[in-house]
């Protein structure tokens, strides 16, 4: 959903090139028809070069996106094709029509479809994962756009049409050619058409589904300022009966010693009852579905000691939203809390930093920590990466079926936690 931009942009200017077709089809600009296919084939491949960056966005692990080669990888294919594309147009004497028709066949070749393969290959893999999410619906969804993309790809990237004129001069040879081509542009529209009905299927459901999730999250909230107005509740009965068996001590010591027994067993008793119906409303309110509620705010607490405790700046970004797909159980919840204290303590006492970020970001698999330093950092190869410190977050981390990665990239280091989801 973070890319579908990409895909709309692939669809609005293939749609301006295919009506670009249609004009010179018809014949309406007959005298500057060679114009309308230099303009035609360049916006086709702006809108291929879309398409290849949507297929490398969905394909691109977490721990990559920094690097935006979605971006770059597109943006100079694009710029070398357009280089030789027009500087050969302008700069040497060539056919017109046939020098647009083999830079049109490049641009299907080396962008359009590579980006429907890989988008088809991108939208399969997201369905598998569905599946294992258990939402076979989404799953299948997938699956077909992905099959679909993969059939557009073939029929519009290799099975190109091999015209190399103007429209207006077609020839016999090549008018067979083009008759013979009806049924691979039926199959070509019919994909692109079921890929759209599929796109438009699938934004419905997630609209279905985010307001489930926020149904759901307005229940969560209910039930958890009920916790805290039970615990408060709880709270301060303890401390009142408390209070009122201090009060009774007290009485107590006035009075001879011989009535001393039958006091502390009514002292007792009112004791043991307090601890219980504490023990009771607690274990209670102690679900784990309820403990990413307060994952923020834990992480929140480390980052205020931190900031008390070292000249070091901080800053802490939470990006993951309140209708997070799965949960942390309290020991994962538990355990997580104390690698990222071991992580900071290890940054105050030892990295001599003066900048630290820590980020929490979430997707469909996992849980993603990352904090990072300006520090003289610590060599992965030497005994004080074997230490205790770095040893216990190794060892939680593999309590937690969790992934901890630690690396040393331009003078900066960077511990990542990334922790599955309950679901995974």
């Amino acid at each position: 959903m973070r890319c579908i931009h990409l895909l709309g942009f692939f669809g609005v200017l293939h749609g301006i090139s295919e009506w670009i077709i249609m004009l010179r089809v018809m014949g309406v600009y007959q005298e500057i028809d060679s114009g309308l296919y230099l303009v035609e084939t360049f916006v086709n491949g702006a809108s291929y070069a879309f398409l290849l960056s949507f297929a490398i966005a969905l394909l691109v692990r977490e721990r990559l996106k920094y690097l935006n080669l979605h971006i770059w990888i597109p943006a100079m294919i694009f710029t070398l094709w357009c280089f030789f594309y027009l500087g050969r147009y302008y700069g040497a004497p060539v056919q017109v029509y046939r020098h647009i028709t083999l830079f049109n066949h490049l641009t299907r070749y080396f962008m359009g479809f590579p980006g429907a393969l890989l988008s088809g290959v991108a939208y399969y893999l997201s369905g598998r994962q569905l599946r294992l999410l258990k939402l076979p619906v989404y799953a299948r969804l997938y699956s077909v756009a992905g099959v679909l993309f993969i059939v557009y790809g073939i029929t519009a990237g290799l099975l190109t049409p091999q015209m190399t004129g103007s429209y207006q001069n077609v020839t016999a040879v090549e008018t067979i050619i083009m008759t013979s081509r009806l049924p691979i542009e039926l199959l070509r529209a019919g994909s692109a058409i079921g890929i759209t009905i599929l796109t438009i299927r699938l934004f419905d459901s997630f609209c279905w589904e985010m307001q489930e999730r926020l149904n759901e999250y307005a229940q969560r909230q209910l039930l958890l300022q009920e916790r805290k107005k039970t615990t408060r509740m709880v709270h301060d009965q303890i401390i009142q009966r408390l209070f009122g068996a201090g009060i009774y001590i007290e009485n107590m010591l006035g009075k001879e010693p011989a009535t001393y027994e039958e006091g502390l067993l009514v002292l007792k008793d009112e004791l043991n009852a307090t601890i219980g119906e504490a023990r009771a409303f607690l274990k209670s309110f102690s679900e784990s579905s309820l403990v990413m509620e307060d994952f923020q705010e834990n992480l929140q607490h480390l980052v205020d000691r931190f900031r008390m405790q070292s000249q070091a700046k901080l800053d802490f970004e939470y990006h993951v939203p309140p209708m997070v797909l799965g949960k942390l159980s309290a020991e994962k919840n538990a355990q997580l809390y104390y690698i990222v204290q071991e992580a900071l303590l290890n940054i105050q006492k030892h990295a001599q930093a003066s900048h630290v970020r820590l980020t929490a970001t979430s997707n469909l698999e996992e849980l993603v920590i990352r904090i990072e330093d300006n520090g003289i950092g610590i060599s992965l190869t030497s005994d004080s990466f074997q230490g205790f410190g770095i040893r216990s977050m190794k060892e939680r981390a593999e309590k937690m079926n969790a992934t901890i990665h630690f690396e040393r990239r331009q003078s900066h280091t960077y511990v990542t936690i990334m922790v599955p989801w309950e679901e995974r």
